[in-house]
């Protein structure tokens, strides 16, 4: 009675972590295929690390958000999510908006504030926002790294960005003047 016990607990937490893995699988491959896509240009980031392989760091003119440039709203706190509205400008997306909760039927990309300061003598709304979106790394194949930094610095990168419609975003391809160089797999 102890083994069937044993066995019946097993199977259950063996459903239960397979169920959580497939469902983590399903999300983000439904993401990436029915996301809505836009592309972002990249600017130079300069720090690396060396110790967990090769990838690219990716910055954003969307990583700083200056909100006197900006719609949307003006108070924010670390505690909750920001999302960013996106609109066409040309083949490349750029930010039009902050807000606190998701604007309806808009773009928006959800990210976390990791850094706010306002100038001293700022009257209102001149806040800049330092917003990380979880896409600030691009794995590469060994050895192809340093190259692709080379061209980051030089502003010839871009990325093709998957947004669901709660605001996640998933890297979807890495463009070099506007050719894909690299798409994103599943593992």
């Amino acid at each position: 009675m102890i083994r069937r016990t044993s066995l019946v607990g097993f199977a259950i937490a063996f459903a239960v972590q397979a169920g959580l893995l497939g469902y983590m699988l399903v999300a983000r491959a439904s993401q990436l295929a029915n996301g809505t896509e836009v592309r972002l240009n990249v600017i130079p980031v300069d720090p690396r690390d060396f110790l967990r392989g090769d990838y690219v760091i990716l910055s954003y003119p969307m990583s700083q958000l200056d909100l006197a440039e900006l719609g949307g709203d003006s108070d924010f706190d670390y505690s909750t999510p920001v999302y960013v509205e996106l609109a066409q400008d040309g083949e490349v997306y750029k930010p039009v908006g902050v807000w606190r909760e998701k604007p309806e039927g808009k773009i928006a990309v959800r990210g976390d504030i990791s850094y706010w300061s306002t100038p001293s003598g700022c009257e209102k709304d001149c806040s800049v926002l330092s917003v990380d979106y979880n896409l600030e790394k691009f794995f590469v194949p060994e050895g192809e790294g340093l190259e692709l930094e080379t061209l980051r610095n030089d502003q010839r990168i871009q990325v093709d960005v998957a947004v669901s419609d709660n605001g996640r975003a998933a890297l979807k391809r890495l463009r070099v003047d506007g050719e894909v160089k690299y798409e994103e797999t599943m593992f």
